[in-house]
C-alpha cells in the first residue's frame, strides 16, 4: 500500500509541475510567433546596428575583451563588419603593439596562435547580453577588409538593413555614417541601438584604390563606427565604413560586398536601385548657394556640443563668409561648402551621464509559480519520508537481521602514463636571450636530423626543435636574423613530422619561398634534401643529415 501511495503522489506532483511549466512561457512563445516575419528596414537603421567584440575566454569561462567595432545585420543569422577588428596582427598606433602582443602581455601567455580556441567573437544585442559569432570560412576578404559573421542564435527584435546600389552614387550625394562612439569601444562599454551615433556628409569622390572600390566622403569616421554602414538618403547601405587617411573618410562600396555574399549564397534584402541621394548634377555653384549654406549653419543650435568642435565649426563659417565676400569661382565655392559640411559633421556631443534605469517590477506570476512548486516538492518529500520510515519499522519487527558477507571493493590500478599535451597549430616555443647575442642567434638545442646553410655567410644552422621558428624578434624564434630588415619578426616555421620536414610561412610581410615557389600563409610545404628556402631576400639551403 505504501509504494502505491508514493507512486500516486509522484504522478500528481509531475502533473502539477507540467501545468505550471507550460503556463510560464506562454507570453514568450506568443512574442516569438509575432517576431517570425522579420523584414529589413530603411526607416530605423539603428535597429539593425550591433557591437562586435574580440574576447579571450579561459577554460573557466572568464572572458577578457580586447578590440571591437560596429557590425550590422543583413539577415536573421548574419552580420557583416571589418575584418581588421579581430585581426591579431593589426598594430595599435597608440602603443605600437599588435593585438596578439597586447593579449599575450595582458594575460601572461607564452604564445597565441591564430586558431587558438580561447579566442572568440561576441555580438552584443543589448548592453551585456550577447551571442557568439563565427567568421564564415569563405565570405571574407583581406583586400576588402570585410567578413561575414554567422550568429550562434537569432537576435529577436532587431531588423536587417537593406543593401542598396553603390554604382549609382555620385559626387555631392548626401551620406550618413552609422556606428558606435570610439571611446565606448576602447573603454569596453556595451552599447544598445540608442547609443548609435550618426555623422552626415557628402560624397567627395567615387573611385578605385588598388583593386578596391571605395567612396570618399565627409561623414566623420572613427575607430568606433569602423565596420558600420554608410547609408544614402533612402536609408539603404551603400558602403561599409573603413578607414581615415589624411583626415579623409573612406568606405568600401557595398556592391563589392554583395558579390561575395551572392557567391556563397548568403541572403540579404536588395534596395530599389535608385540613389535617392539628393545629389543632382549642379551645372554651376553660385555665391547664393554658399550663402544659403552659411545661413543654415548659423541657424544651427550649438548647445550640448564640445567647445573644441564648436570652435572648429565657427571657424569654418568665418572662412566660408570670407570666400562669399570675394569673387569666388565655382571650385572655390564648392570647396567652402564641403569644408562647412565637414565641420558640421565634426560637431561632437558632450557626454551626459546616463540616468540609472528604474528597476523592473516583480513578476508575481513567475514568483507564485515557483513558490507553488517548492511547496509541492516539500510536502511530497515529507510524505515520502514518513511512509518509508513507517515501512522500515514494520519490516524491522517482522524480519530478523541477516549478517551479510562484506567483500572489499577491487581497486583498478590505472597505468601511470604521463599526460601528453597536444601541439597546437601555429604554437611555437620561445627561449630567453642574452643581451650580448650576435646578429644571428640560434636559440634552443637538443634535436638533430636536419640543418640549414645560410647562403649569405655559409653558416650551418641545426634544426634543434620540432617546431623551429625563424625571424628577427629574438624572444619568439629559435633562429634570430637581426641584420636583415626585410625579414619579419616571426617569418617562417620548419616543422618535423615523422621523418619529414615542412615549412610554413607565418603571414610574413615579404613572403617565404621554397624552390622559388611562394608559400601561402600557414600552408605546410614539404622540404627535401637541398631544397632552397628563401625568406624575402635571405636564402638558405635545407639539408637532411
Amino acid at each position: 500500500m505504501g509504494k502505491k501511495f508514493i507512486k500516486k503522489l509522484l504522478v500528481l506532483m509531475a502533473a502539477m509541475c507540467m501545468v505550471i511549466g507550460m503556463a510560464l512561457p506562454v507570453q514568450a512563445a506568443e512574442g516569438d510567433e509575432a517576431g517570425t516575419a522579420v523584414t529589413a528596414t530603411t526607416e530605423d537603421p539603428a535597429n539593425g546596428i550591433l557591437q562586435v567584440m574580440l574576447a579571450y575566454e579561459d577554460d573557466g569561462g572568464q572572458r577578457t575583451y580586447f578590440t571591437g567595432g560596429t557590425c550590422f545585420l543583413i539577415n536573421e543569422e548574419y552580420v557583416v563588419t571589418n575584418k581588421h577588428i579581430f585581426d591579431l596582427d593589426v598594430v595599435d598606433s597608440a602603443t605600437g603593439l599588435t593585438t596578439r602582443e597586447v593579449i599575450m602581455e595582458t594575460l601572461g601567455l607564452d604564445e597565441l596562435p591564430d586558431n587558438d580556441p580561447h579566442l572568440k567573437l561576441f555580438v552584443f544585442a543589448n548592453r551585456d547580453t550577447n551571442v557568439e559569432a563565427t567568421v564564415h570560412e569563405n565570405a571574407q576578404s583581406d583586400v576588402l577588409d570585410f567578413a561575414a559573421l554567422q550568429l550562434s542564435e537569432k537576435i529577436y527584435g532587431r531588423q536587417p538593413l537593406v543593401l542598396g546600389d553603390s554604382d549609382v552614387i555620385k559626387q555631392r550625394d548626401n551620406v550618413y555614417a552609422y556606428g558606435f562612439p570610439a571611446d565606448s569601444i576602447s573603454n569596453k562599454n556595451f552599447n544598445t541601438k540608442d547609443d548609435v551615433s550618426i555623422s552626415s556628409g557628402i560624397v567627395s569622390k567615387v573611385t578605385v584604390t588598388g583593386s578596391v572600390d571605395i567612396i570618399e566622403h565627409t561623414a566623420q569616421l572613427n575607430n568606433g563606427n569602423s565596420g558600420g554602414p554608410l547609408l544614402n538618403e533612402a536609408g539603404e547601405v551603400v558602403g561599409i565604413n573603413e578607414f581615415i587617411v589624411d583626415q579623409k573618410n573612406y568606405s568600401i562600396q557595398i556592391n563589392a560586398i554583395k558579390e561575395i555574399l551572392d557567391t556563397w549564397g548568403i541572403p540579404y534584402t536588395p534596395g530599389t536601385g535608385g540613389n535617392n541621394g539628393g545629389g543632382t548634377e549642379p551645372a554651376e555653384l553660385t555665391v547664393e548657394d554658399l550663402q544659403a549654406k552659411i545661413d543654415t549653419a548659423k541657424a544651427l543650435s550649438l548647445d550640448g556640443y564640445t567647445e573644441e568642435s564648436v570652435k572648429a565649426f565657427q571657424d569654418a563659417i568665418a572662412e566660408a563668409e570670407s570666400v562669399a565676400a570675394g569673387s569666388p569661382d565655382s571650385a572655390a565655392i564648392e570647396s567652402a561648402i564641403d569644408a562647412l559640411s565637414a565641420a558640421q559633421s565634426g560637431l561632437v556631443k558632450e557626454e551626459v551621464p546616463e540616468p540609472e534605469p528604474e528597476p523592473a517590477g516583480p513578476n508575481w506570476f513567475l514568483i507564485g509559480g515557483i513558490i507553488a512548486i517548492v511547496v509541492i516538492v516539500i510536502v511530497v518529500v515529507v510524505i515520502i519520508i514518513v511512509v518509508v520510515n513507517g515501512n522500515k519499522k514494520k519490516k524491522a519487527k517482522q524480519v530478523p537481521p541477516v549478517q551479510q558477507k562484506v567483500t572489499p571493493p577491487v581497486q583498478q590500478i590505472q597505468p601511470n602514463t604521463p599526460p601528453v599535451s597536444p601541439v597546437q597549430p601555429g604554437g611555437y616555443p620561445t627561449m630567453p636571450q642574452d643581451d650580448g647575442a650576435g646578429e644571428t642567434t640560434l636559440l634552443g638545442g637538443g634535436m638533430g636530423g636536419a640543418y640549414l646553410i645560410r647562403k649569405k655567410n655559409g653558416e650551418k644552422i641545426p634544426i634543434t626543435s620540432q617546431n623551429f621558428a625563424i625571424g628577427k624578434e629574438r624572444r619568439r624564434v629559435n633562429y634570430c636574423i637581426s641584420d636583415n630588415t626585410s625579414v619579419s619578426r616571426y617569418h617562417v616555421v620548419i616543422m618535423k613530422k615523422g621523418s619529414d620536414y615542412y615549412a610554413a610561412d607565418q603571414k610574413s610581410s615579404n613572403f617565404t619561398f621554397v624552390n622559388g615557389v611562394q608559400l601561402s600563409p600557414y600552408q605546410e610545404t614539404l622540404l627535401t634534401d637541398r631544397s632552397t628556402l628563401k625568406l624575402s631576400d635571405e636564402e638558405f639551403e635545407f639539408h637532411v643529415s
